[in-house]
C-alpha cells in the first residue's frame, strides 16, 4: 500500500461550510489540523466537523479563536475513510487560515 504525505492549507474568509479535505479513495490518517486567526483586532468562533455521508460529527465547536492566535483541532491521529471529509465553519468572515497536514494510505 503506497503512502503519501501531504499538507493542505486554505485561506478561509466566509461564513459559509468549507470542505478542508475531502478522503482519498483507501484511508488518510490526519495528523494535524493548524487554525490560525490573522486578524488583528478580532475574535473568531470556528468549528471542525467529520463529515460521514450525510451525518457531522463535531471534533471541535465554535470554539473560541482570539486575534492573532492559532488552535491546533487533533491531539492524536483521527482516521479517514473513503468519502469521508472535514468541514470548516468560521463564525466571521475575516480570514483565518486552515493547514490540514496528513499521510494518505492507498
Amino acid at each position: 500500500m503506497p503512502e503519501s504525505y501531504k499538507s493542505f492549507g486554505t485561506l478561509v474568509g466566509t461564513t459559509g461550510a468549507t470542505i478542508i479535505y475531502s478522503g482519498v479513495t483507501g484511508t488518510a490518517l490526519v495528523n494535524a489540523i493548524q487554525i490560525a486567526n490573522n486578524d488583528v483586532n478580532n475574535t473568531n468562533y470556528i468549528t471542525v466537523e467529520l463529515v460521514k455521508g450525510s451525518t457531522a460529527y463535531s471534533l471541535i465547536t465554535q470554539a473560541q479563536l482570539p486575534s492573532r492566535t492559532s488552535l491546533q483541532v487533533l491531539d492524536a491521529p483521527l482516521a479517514l475513510e473513503s468519502g469521508n471529509q472535514l468541514r470548516y465553519t468560521s463564525g466571521y468572515t475575516f480570514s483565518t487560515h486552515v493547514i490540514v497536514s496528513l499521510m494518505e494510505i492507498t
